[in-house]
């Protein structure tokens, strides 16, 4: 974990192991795939390219790519950027999407992938799955297969490959030496193994363990290690960095897009970006929509210590994380677990760390 307060960086620590069979520890330098806090990565790539003026947020997203993505429903609205940072695209994850995770680099390239999605002749093109039945900009879904496409448009936009933009322009100018999306080139060592429990002994349900693991006999309670894997969205879940070196990207964003000098986005679109987007279909109770970030739900905030919270999430297979900070006092946290199935105690440990000024 990693704690802000006051806007520096005051405390980070490792606890439990980072891979149970080497007896290697966590370490706040540890190398995880966080999930979908990745998506704030993307936010941060794709409004650098609205800072540049090479993309509006309000016009269809057709403008910037090779093929046309429109809901076949609905095939005379336009899905826009601002849809896709929202989650109001009309976009759905079909199941498609979830077989598509593999052990090692993703084998498909991006751009053919999402054509294939998208476009009615498309292999993987189904009107019913891949989209849901209301109009862009009706509703609220989360959508992942969008951060694929807005990985897409980085790549348009920039001229370079999105884990490439991503390291130029977001991580060297943080400091964050150890990010990355590619597994090629990357020490072993530094990186956590990835662990889903079972307490009954059957393994058989777990997807993606590491083929050179067994499972120990006449053992009910077991922490199945996963193998390193990807899938080829890397712009919706599979940013691999430290709590050391995610503190810093938060801390870009507690202070309006700069850390130590190095601007990576200007304090007017900081702003755009955590203020309410107004979506439609979003229940009050559920808190406030941002670009990609989100305010906490109500329930939550009536409890002192989560109100006024922006923050991101991340799951996937033996993965759980989070980030988040409270503006009103610059106090932020990044908490990355190498336990799948959403771990009982992270919501509590967050909020005995949101809270520790009320408690000092």
């Amino acid at each position: 974990m990693a704690i802000i307060d006051q806007g520096h960086l005051v405390y980070t620590a490792g606890f439990g192991l980072a891979d149970i069979a080497l007896g290697h520890a966590m370490t706040p330098q540890t190398l995880l795939n966080i999930g979908s806090i990745t998506k704030t990565i993307t936010c941060a790539a794709v409004m650098q390219m609205y800072e540049q003026e090479k993309l509006e947020l309000d016009v269809p997203i057709d403008r910037y790519l090779p093929f046309p993505v429109r809901n076949p429903a609905f095939s005379d609205r336009p899905i826009t950027t601002r849809q896709l940072l929202t989650h109001t695209s009309s976009i759905a994850d079909s199941p498609l999407f979830w077989s598509n995770y593999g052990c090692g680099d993703p084998r498909a390239i991006l751009g053919e992938w999402l054509k294939e999605y998208f476009t009615t002749s498309g292999s993987a093109f189904d009107a019913k799955q891949n989209f849901n039945p209301w109009a862009p900009g009706g509703a609220y879904q989360y959508c992942n297969v969008t951060y694929g496409l807005l990985g897409l448009l980085v790549e348009r936009l920039s001229g370079m490959s999105y884990p490439d933009y991503c390291s130029e322009h977001i991580f060297a100018p943080l400091g964050m030496t150890d990010a990355r999306f590619l597994l090629e080139g990357m020490p072993r060592d530094k990186h956590a193994t990835l662990y889903d429990y079972v307490d009954d002994g059957d393994v058989t349900k777990m997807e993606l363990i590491d083929p050179r693991w067994s499972a120990p006999k006449d053992q009910k309670e077991i922490h199945v290690p996963h193998c390193l894997y990807s899938y080829v969205t890397l712009s919706d879940g599979l940013a691999r960095t430290t709590a050391s070196e995610l503190a810093r990207f938060l801390m870009a964003y507690m202070q309006d897009g700069v850390l130590e000098g190095k601007r990576i986005l200007r304090a007017e679109t900081i702003k755009e970006i955590l203020s309410a987007q107004n979506v439609k279909g979003l229940p009050l109770s559920e808190g406030i929509q941002g670009l990609t970030w989100r305010q906490n739900d109500r329930i939550k905030a009536a409890n002192r210590p989560w109100r006024g919270v922006w923050q991101h999430s991340g799951s996937d297979p033996g993965v759980s994380t989070y980030m988040g900070f409270r503006p009103t006092d610059s106090r932020g946290v990044v908490l990355l677990a190498n336990l799948g199935g959403n771990p009982r105690a992270r919501p509590e440990i967050v909020e005995r760390i949101l809270g520790w000024a009320d408690d000092k």
